[in-house]
């Protein structure tokens, strides 16, 4: 296993590695063009904020606070700029190919240091563009209205849901961000509140350390908060601590068990399915719902929406799913699109219907585009 694991790290270093610099040493050549640059100090420059998403994985636990917040900053940032840049670069190789085959750069005395310094600038300007806007899809939330109307439901009286995902809490999501997501939804009026996995990142200790399980107590709802565990929250291993620290705090952690609410309808909360990496295979579905009353109303939870099918086979009435972020950055969502039967929004297959959120808060670079951070408030009549 730990041969591995270093197998692996040593393959991403080798392609990261790389990857900085063929972008690096075109940006080189377009200053170059135009100004005199030391390249001694190019490349030192250029490797500190390459090497800073490295520092960035490595240094939970190691680092003050502050200089782990910067790095995780600086890193996740880093990585964005130098794939947006290399397409950038990519296309404009393309073009200084051609110009040479068919002689117009010749022709038109153009540079192809010229055109990698247009590169390089443009490389800047787009990467503006979606820092100003892709941080601000992701740190400002909004609210998606589902309403699903059932010609035929067990249910006797309509249902205000509020279903939140993937919220990630950690050292780029914290305390401040968790208590604006409560207030939000608790503006909604919600009946029952539904989290569907992701509540932590990839590091349990600021979510130990800063308490931040406690602002969960605050969530207002008539029949209060259910959650079903994500690949992120069970993945690092302490997903037995996350579950005592909600659960301490008023929220109902569901490991593949099916509660009754009122006595009008069934939540079924399911493990992830990455469970099956960590601590053997989950509960089928139909083994969890074996004692129930199927005449009910039945909501499952099941963070990863590849078990739609699962729930369907067992007559459940809604599926709530999130994982996908909707893809968060263009154009990964064209890859959860065909990763999955539906990857965002809401789909009627038959008696159930599915949704799946796009969550609240991102995984790696602080950074929504083609995609929003929300809230979905769903409303069943």
């Amino acid at each position: 296993m730990k041969i591995s694991i270093i197998a692996v790290l040593i393959i991403f270093s080798a392609l990261y590695g790389l990857l900085n610099y063929c972008v690096g040493r075109n940006i080189l050549q377009g200053i170059s063009s135009i100004f005199k640059i030391k390249k001694v100090w190019f490349w030192s420059i250029f490797s500190l904020l390459a090497i800073s998403f490295i520092l960035a994985i490595v240094s939970p636990k190691l680092l003050p606070d502050k200089v782990d917040l910067a790095l995780n900053l600086i890193g996740f940032y880093w990585v964005i700029y130098i794939l947006e840049t290399l397409v950038i670069f990519l296309v404009i190789n393309i073009i200084v190919v051609l110009l040479k085959n068919f002689h117009i750069s010749s022709k038109l005395k153009i540079k192809n240091q010229y055109l990698r310094f247009v590169g390089t600038i443009l490389s800047i300007i787009v990467f503006t563009l979606m820092l100003f806007v892709g941080t601000r899809n992701a740190k400002v939330s909004y609210v998606n209205e589902i309403i699903i109307a059932k010609e035929e439901t067990t249910l006797t009286e309509p249902l205000n849901i509020a279903l939140v995902s993937d919220i990630h809490l950690g050292t780029l999501i914290g305390n401040d961000r968790l208590i604006r997501m409560v207030e939000e939804i608790n503006q909604l009026d919600a009946d029952i509140v539904i989290i569907a996995g992701d509540i932590v990142d990839t590091d349990i200790t600021p979510f130990i350390e800063k308490k931040m399980a406690k602002e969960f107590s605050s969530l207002k709802s008539k029949y209060g908060t259910y959650v079903a565990l994500g690949n992120h929250d069970i993945m690092m291993g302490d997903y037995e601590k996350i579950e005592e620290e909600l659960s301490n705090n008023g929220v109902k952690v569901l490991r593949d068990e099916a509660v009754l609410v009122d006595d009008r309808f069934y939540i079924i909360g399911r493990d992830d399915i990455s469970i099956e990496r960590v601590a053997g295979k989950r509960k089928d579905l139909n083994e969890i719902v074996e004692n129930i009353d199927k005449g009910k109303y039945k909501i499952v939870i099941d963070h990863t929406p590849s078990s739609i099918k699962d729930s369907e086979d067992i007559g459940a009435d809604l599926h709530l799913s999130g994982h996908t972020h909707r893809g968060q950055i263009a154009p990964a969502n064209i890859i959860t699109n065909k990763m999955f039967e539906i990857d965002y929004g809401h789909m009627k297959k038959g008696k159930l219907d599915t949704v799946v959120s796009s969550g609240y808060g991102t995984w790696g670079p602080p950074i929504r585009i083609g995609s929003r951070s929300e809230i979905v408030n769903l409303k069943i009549q």
